[in-house]
């Protein structure tokens, strides 16, 4: 039950990042929701649990977007690896430790971008304007990427203790006993 859960997150920040926020002006900027996600999911989550989720996100990404194939599937893992590696060395209080794993995730993803379209002579030569469409994304992550990473952990819980109940009461149904 957690990879529906996993599904529908996947699909409404797809939805979300993709229709929605496009069309208001302040937010069209704003950072990748979907790295978001896999930035919860290398800091809350198992390898186990992650990984495929992480690969079949950015498959999905990679058939939705206009960019070269792989460029997604390769920065989701790379930005999951790096999550899960930074989040075990780091040793600093969790507020101050989940906003620069956040931002060195976004700053990883966007590099990974520039790498996969320009080559490294883009990231050398980075224009003025790559850098004023960067500092944005990253402005908005430090703010609101702990506000989405506890937001997403909340909802998670929730959704537990929801299909634990309903499990509880379909065992407790098939035992013969009636749950009223």
């Amino acid at each position: 039950m957690t990879y529906v859960f996993y599904i529908i997150i996947s699909l409404f920040l797809i939805v979300l990042q993709t229709v929605i926020l496009p069309d208001l002006p302040v937010l069209n900027s704003v950072f990748d929701l979907t790295a978001m996600f896999v930035i919860y999911l290398g800091l809350m989550r198992s390898a186990r649990e992650g990984l495929p989720v992480v690969l079949m996100l950015g498959v999905i990404m990679d058939n939705l977007s206009g960019a070269p194939f792989m460029v997604f599937i390769t920065t989701y893992f790379w930005l999951y690896v790096g999550v899960r590696w930074l989040s075990r060395i780091l040793q600093v209080g969790m507020r101050f430790r989940l906003a620069f794993i956040i931002l060195a995730g976004i700053l990883l993803e966007n590099v990974i971008f520039i790498l996969a379209f320009g080559g490294v002579d883009a990231l050398r030569q980075m224009p003025s304007t790559t850098a004023g469409k960067i500092f944005p994304r990253l402005l908005w992550a430090v703010i609101f990427g702990p506000i989405l990473i506890l937001i997403l952990e909340h909802v998670h819980r929730i959704w537990d203790r929801w299909v634990r109940t309903i499990l509880i009461r379909r065992s407790d149904s098939v035992g013969g006993r009636a749950v009223r």
